[in-house]
């Protein structure tokens, strides 16, 4: 089968944070040095797609404050080639922020946001900001974005109507944050789109399918991973059961916990035909918390659009095949999120994932 040579461009429309957070597992006050990086679920998904493949070029739709931190964010973006013609800048506004303080052992880690007015949240309803999706091969967003105000919830109708008007497909990652909205706001939104046929592949946890949809079949910290992964599939058979074919594809990550800082990963999908596909399992050490989904996430949009493990691209491939590819992918891209600082990073393309995450315990020399 010959190599496909164009290049898929992929759009995302969320907003971009500075993150702040003392050095390692130090705690703000314990720590007066504070590093300082950006990240965002949309930005974090495009980011390693872009670095997975060079036939893969990422276009973030957002808004950015024209000041500093600004600066600092365009900055982390282009050094993982997202592009960036979708901004819209704005003055006197402001940038999001949030603090992370990783925890250990018994210590949980914590978030605390500051971004109440931010440049996207106040982002008037504008369909234009989406015309871009005539090119595009895919869309991403996460259920971050329509929380952060009225503005974003009504411009992630517009990004989504786009898309279904274009056939671009849509992956969509719940991703609840009970800071931003209630499980029954998130429930209302996320069902209109459901309903609507507006999402082409859902992507959720045990937790946010528990929470927002109800949805609870006995998935824990306490049973086997392959026990886990039996009770995943009749996670996704609910999900299935509620929205039909109105969603192609249903995506559930499975993380058992057994520290705050290691667990065993996985992640499966139920196709349009009832097959269950689990991607390979691994086990992880959390060295930084932030964006293991996202990565997981961009793994499966990547396997989605064909990527081989060199980094190549084909077309013909049938769907089960792509998504074994990109659950695989996934998987190995969240285990080595979690030991990298900063949630963009880092740029390694697929075959360095393959060649490096494995089960093997030796040294590759």
């Amino acid at each position: 089968m010959a190599e496909t040579m164009r290049p898929r461009v992929i759009y995302g429309f969320g907003e971009v944070m500075i993150r702040l957070s003392p050095v390692g597992q130090q705690t703000f006050g314990e720590s007066n040095t504070i590093q300082l990086t950006a990240g965002g679920s949309e930005a974090n998904v495009l980011a390693k797609l872009g670095s997975f493949s060079r036939l893969f070029q990422g276009e973030l739709v957002t808004a950015i404050n024209d000041d500093l931190a600004g600066r600092a964010i365009v900055s982390e973006l282009q050094k993982h080639r997202v592009g960036l013609r979708g901004v819209r800048w704005t003055r006197n506004g402001r940038n999001g922020l949030y603090y992370l303080e990783q925890g250990m052992g018994p210590i949980v880690a914590r978030v605390d946001y500051d971004r109440a007015g931010s440049a996207i949240a106040l982002l008037e309803p504008d369909e234009s900001l989406f015309t871009g999706l005539s090119k595009a091969s895919a869309l991403f967003i996460s259920g971050i974005t329509p929380a952060l105000s009225a503005n974003c919830a009504k411009n992630t109708e517009y990004a989504l109507r786009k898309a279904q008007e274009l056939r671009v497909p849509v992956f969509f990652d719940v991703n609840y944050r009970k800071k931003l909205w209630s499980a029954a706001e998130a429930r209302a939104r996320l069902d209109s789109f459901l309903r609507d046929g507006c999402i082409t592949c859902l992507i959720t946890t045990e937790t946010d399918a528990r929470t927002v949809f109800g949805i609870d079949c006995g998935v824990d910290d306490e049973s086997p991973i392959e026990i886990l992964i039996e009770r995943s599939r009749k996670v996704l058979e609910a999900l299935k059961k509620l929205y039909s074919d109105k969603c192609e594809l249903y995506v559930l990550t499975i993380r058992k916990r057994i520290t705050n800082e290691t667990g065993v990963w996985t992640s499966a999908a139920l196709l349009p035909d009832g097959s269950y596909i689990v991607g390979d399992v691994f086990d992880y050490v959390v060295l930084d918390r932030p964006g293991a989904g996202d990565a997981c996430s961009a793994g499966l949009v990547a396997g989605y659009l064909g990527i081989q493990r060199d980094g190549s691209l084909k077309d013909g491939v049938d769907l089960s095949t792509r998504v074994k590819m990109g659950l695989d992918l996934g998987n190995r891209a969240a285990i080595v999120a979690q030991k990298t600082f900063g949630d963009l990073g880092p740029a390694w393309d697929a075959a360095m994932y393959f060649d490096r995450v494995s089960e093997s315990k030796e040294i590759a020399r």
